[in-house]
C-alpha cells in the first residue's frame, strides 16, 4: 500500500478504541457451508452497510507464513495485529533454518543428541502439515539429525490432527514417517517407530488447564498405561474407525503401541531426550511443565523420569519454558500495546480461556503480564470445562459483552481488545447448526459493545483474526464433501465503527492484480488504531487502512 494516500488522521474521539476481533469469521462463499451467512447478523449487516469497511487477508505471506497454501491462525494473527508489520512467523522461521542448515547448529539440538548410548530420543508433537501448530518435515529434519548422530532408539508420540488438516487423514502422515523408519531400521541396531499416540482434544494439548487430559498423554508416553493397546499406529487407527467410522482424528482415544509380550516399545525413561516439536506454544505448555517444573502440581505425575527436555520454540517467555529452545522466540521489539502505554493510554484486554493467550502474550509479540498494571488490566472470563463448544456454542461471549459494556462505562481507558472464541472454537467441531448459533451470539454481544461506543463517542475497529466458520464444509478432489473442522485462507471483514462518520474517508479496498502491496491484511490494523484515536502513527508500523475520499 502507497504511504501517501494513507495520511488520514480522525479527530479524537471521546470514548474508548476498540479492536474487536471475531475470532473465526471469514467471508465465504454464502452457499449451504458458510455458518456466517446462514447466521441472523443484524448488527453485523447494519455496520457493514453504514459505515467503512473493506477486507482483509489472514493467510500465508500476509502473515509472515511460508506459503499462499498456509492457513492463518489466531497465534500468528493476532502477532501480527499487535505487531503493525509482518514478521517471520515460527514455521517460516524454522523452515529457513532447516534449509540452510543453521537449524541443526543450535546448542539445544545438541545437548537432546548427546545422550548417552543406548538411550533413545522421543519426539512429542501434532503429527501434520497444517502449519499451525507443527509440520511434519519438522518431525522429519529432527528424525534425520538424530540418524545420522548415530542414536539409535527413536520414539514418535503422535498427537492425530483431524483440525488444521482433513478430519480423517491421519494415515497419511502415519504412513510418510513409517516409510522413513523403514528406511532407517534397515541398518542394524536402529529402532526408530511410533510409541503412543492419540486425538489432540483427548490428550496433551489443552490450553485451559484440563489437566486430566495432560495426565492421559503422560501416562501413555511415561508410564505405558493405557486401556488401548495395539501393535502399530496403523492397527490403532483402522480398529478405533472400525469401532466408529465417522470418528474425527482429533477424538480419537490414546493408546500404547505395544510389542509381541504386550509391553510398551517406547516409554519414556531416565536418561532419554524428548522434544516437543510443535512450534505455538498455547497447547504445548502443560506438557512441558509437567517435564520441567519441579513444584508441579497438575496431576500425580509418579516417578517423573530425568531427561534432557526441549521444545520447538520458547511457550512461555516469562517463565522461560522450556529452558531449552531449537528455534528462538519470533520477538516484537515495539508491539501496539507498549507503543501506547508509552503514550499514557490504559488499556484493557478481554476475552475467555481460549484465547486469553492471544490478547496478551501473542498481541504483546512475547510477554504474558501487564509491563505497568497500574495502566493494563488482563481480564480472563474463564471457559466452560468439560463442555463441548458444539453444545454450548454461546460460550462466553454474553458476560464478555457485559464486561466490555461495564469497562466502556467506566471511562478508564482508551484502548481495550476484545476477542470473541465463538465461531472459532465452535467452527472446530464441524457442525453447522451450532456454528450459526455461535456467530449469533457474537453478533448480539458486539451490538451491546457499540450501543455502549456510541453513547460516549468511542470508535471500534471490528474485524477477525483468520476464517473458520464461514466454510464447515469441503470438497475433496474426488467431489467428496466432508465436514470442514480447520481454518480457511478466506478474507476476513473489517469495519471501523465511528459515530462520527461522514462518508468523508474509506478503508483501503482489496484490488487484483499480482501486487500482494495491494491487498491488506492484518499489519495494517495497529496504524489504523493509531489514526483511530486521533495520532499519527508511527513511520515504522505498516500503513493504515484509512483513506481519504
Amino acid at each position: 500500500m502507497n504511504n501517501s494516500v494513507n495520511n488520514v488522521v480522525l479527530t479524537p474521539p471521546t470514548g474508548p478504541v476498540l479492536l474487536l476481533i471475531m475470532d473465526g469469521w471469514g467471508i465465504g462463499s454464502g452457499g449451504p457451508e458458510d455458518a456466517v451467512a446462514q447466521a441472523n447478523t443484524p448488527v453485523f449487516d447494519r455496520l457493514w452497510g453504514k459505515y467503512a469497511h473493506t477486507e482483509l487477508m489472514t493467510h500465508g505471506g500476509y502473515v509472515g507464513l511460508p506459503s499462499g497454501k498456509d492457513m492463518g491462525g489466531s497465534e500468528v494473527g493476532h502477532l501480527t495485529m499487535g505487531a503493525g508489520l509482518i514478521l517471520d512467523q515460527g514455521p517460516t522461521r524454522i523452515n529457513k533454518a532447516i534449509a540452510d542448515g543453521s537449524f541443526y547448529e543450535s546448542e539445544a539440538l545438541e545437548q537432546v543428541l548427546s545422550i548417552e548410548p543406548g538411550k533413545a530420543l522421543h519426539l512429542i508433537g501434532l503429527l501434520s502439515d497444517g502449519n499451525i501448530h507443527s509440520h511434519l518435515t519438522h518431525f522429519r529434519a529432527l528424525i534425520n539429525a538424530a540418524f545420522e548422530r548415530g542414536i539409535r532408539r527413536l520414539y514418535v508420540h503422535a498427537l492425530l490432527d483431524g483440525r488444521d488438516v482433513g478430519i480423517q487423514t491421519a494415515q497419511k502422515y502415519v504412513c510418510e514417517l513409517e516409510s522413513d523408519f523403514a528406511c532407517i531400521n534397515d541398518n542394524d541396531g536402529f529402532d526408530y517407530a511410533f510409541a503412543s499416540g492419540g486425538g489432540r482434544e483427548r490428550i496433551i494439548m489443552d490450553r485451559d488447564g484440563d489437566w486430566s487430559k495432560v495426565e492421559a498423554g503422560w501416562n501413555l508416553m511415561v508410564h505405558g498405561e493405557g486401556s488401548e493397546r495395539f501393535p502399530s499406529m496403523m492397527a490403532a487407527i483402522t480398529r478405533l474407525r472400525e469401532q466408529q467410522p465417522d470418528l474425527i482424528d482429533q477424538d480419537m482415544p490414546g493408546f500404547v503401541i505395544v510389542g509381541e509380550d504386550d509391553a510398551p516399545i517406547g516409554k519414556i525413561s531416565d536418561g532419554d531426550a524428548v522434544v516437543m516439536v510443535n512450534f505455538r506454544g498455547d497447547r504445548a505448555i502443560e506438557i512441558t511443565e509437567a517435564f520441567e517444573l519441579d513444584d508441579f502440581s497438575g496431576f500425580d505425575r509418579g516417578v517423573r523420569p530425568q531427561v534432557t527436555y526441549a521444545g520447538m520454540m520458547v511457550y512461555d517467555e516469562d517463565r522461560n519454558l522450556p529452558v531449552l529452545q531449537l528455534m528462538g522466540p519470533t520477538k516484537v521489539d515495539e508491539p501496539f500495546g507498549k507503543r501506547i502505554l508509552e503514550l499514557g493510554i490504559k488499556q484493557f484486554r478481554l476475552t475467555e480461556t481460549q484465547k486469553y493467550p492471544h490478547v496478551t502474550f501473542f498481541f504483546n509479540g512475547g510477554y504474558r503480564q501487564p509491563l505497568d498494571p497500574t495502566m493494563e488490566d488482563y481480564i480472563l472470563i474463564p471457559s466452560d470445562k468439560k463442555v463441548s463448544f458444539a453444545d454450548q456454542p454461546q460460550m462466553k461471549s454474553a458476560e464478555i459483552a457485559d464486561k466490555a459494556v461495564e469497562l466502556i462505562e467506566s471511562g478508564q481507558y482508551g484502548f481495550g481488545l476484545i476477542n470473541f472464541a465463538n465461531a472459532d472454537m465452535v467452527g472446530h467441531c464441524g457442525k453447522i447448526a451450532p456454528a450459526i448459533t455461535a456467530v449469533e451470539a457474537v453478533d448480539n454481544a458486539i451490538g451491546k459493545i457499540i450501543d455502549a461506543l456510541q453513547a460516549c463517542g468511542g470508535r471500534a475497529l471490528i474485524t477477525a483474526d483468520h476464517g473458520n466458520a464461514e466454510e464447515m464444509q469441503v470438497q475433496d478432489k474426488s467431489g467428496h464433501v466432508e465436514a470442514s473442522t480447520k481454518h480457511s485462507t478466506n478474507p476476513v471483514p473489517c469495519i471501523l465503527f465511528d459515530p462520527s462518520y461522514d462518508g468523508s474517508y474509506k478503508l483501503h479496498q482489496p484490488r487484483d492484480g499480482d501486487d500482494k502491496a495491494l491487498m491488506p491484511g492484518l499489519s495494517h490494523l495497529a496504524a489504523t488504531l493509531y489514526a483511530m484515536m486521533g495520532k499519527e502513527p508511527p513511520m515504522d508500523l505498516n500503513t493504515s487502512l484509512i483513506e481519504a475520499l
